[in-house]
């Protein structure tokens, strides 16, 4: 197994060649050193080298065997990475869980371009990242010294790809839409490093399939504001406003940018006036 140090000499030589590869004899080696160390907190390593290598090889070079990458889909939910030390906070095992879910959207891309997991494997994968975000406490956003963290963030673009994916349908949308609003609905921690945005577009994902009714969404919208009636405590109340309000207003304006689904934009408007302070 390649230690850090020469992982890191390994895959800065590769970036110099844009990380193609001319002995396809190392890719195995370097794929397992890779997962091994994913949440190294040596920000350069872990964000540019290590994900950027895997991005290439999977989006760009198609160098992994479509076998090899549905067992690396089906190692990234396992307690070596999603569930890594699951439960704790501002600790560096937060690097591992949430890098692990950054690598399932190029997996997720590419089987999109040619199936290679089955409805089951998507079904699974995706109740098993819900799982994890639920347990997931660490929703810091950028670390000094360490760089991203961006659980929250990254789980966010995996829900995203699994979204697209056509296996899914209306009922596991449905709860991708229930977890999203669970993140969202928070009292302890106000999201501050774009995670809203990042929130959005798996919403934009499930509304572009158009398989819920504008009922059903609008309904999900509606319900939105009764968290704010139940709590009205100081600061909780202050802190689940803001995160529900930032998301809305992100929601409100990613819909009419996009020109998609205006019937969806007076019940924004309505639960972030019923949500509002200022409100008469």
């Amino acid at each position: 197994m390649l230690t850090e140090k020469k992982l890191k000499e390994e895959l800065t030589s590769l970036s110099e060649k844009k990380f193609q590869l001319e002995d396809k004899g190392k890719l195995a080696t370097l794929s397992s050193a890779m997962l091994t160390h994913i949440g190294t907190t040596d920000a350069k390593l872990r964000d540019d080298l290590i994900y950027g290598a895997f991005v290439s090889w999977v989006m760009r070079d198609n160098a992994i065997e479509k076998a090899d990458l549905k067992k690396i889909f089906k190692e990234l939910f396992d307690e070596n990475h999603l569930f890594h030390q699951i439960g704790e906070k501002d600790t560096d095992s937060i690097f591992t869980r949430s890098f692990s879910a950054l690598w399932l959207p190029p997996i997720l891309i590419n089987h999109r371009k040619e199936a290679f997991l089955s409805k089951f494997e998507i079904n699974e994968g995706l109740d098993k990242l819900i799982q994890y975000l639920q347990q997931e406490k660490d929703r810091r956003g950028f670390v000094d010294g360490k760089g991203w963290a961006h659980a929250i963030a990254h789980t966010a673009d995996a829900l995203d790809d699994f979204a697209l994916c056509s296996e899914l349908e209306e009922e596991k949308l449905e709860k991708i839409l229930k977890t999203i609003q669970r993140t969202v609905n928070i009292s302890d921690y106000v999201y501050s490093h774009g995670e809203d945005e990042r929130m959005v577009t798996p919403v934009l994902a499930i509304i572009q399939r158009q398989l819920l009714p504008s009922r059903v969404l609008s309904q999900w919208i509606s319900s939105f504001e009764t968290p704010i009636k139940k709590t009205k405590a100081m600061p909780d109340g202050i802190s689940l406003r803001a995160n529900i309000k930032n998301f809305l207003q992100s929601l409100y304006f990613r819909l009419k940018w996009n020109e998609l689904s205006e019937e969806l934009l007076p019940p924004i408007e309505k639960t972030l006036s019923e949500i509002s302070l200022f409100t008469k």
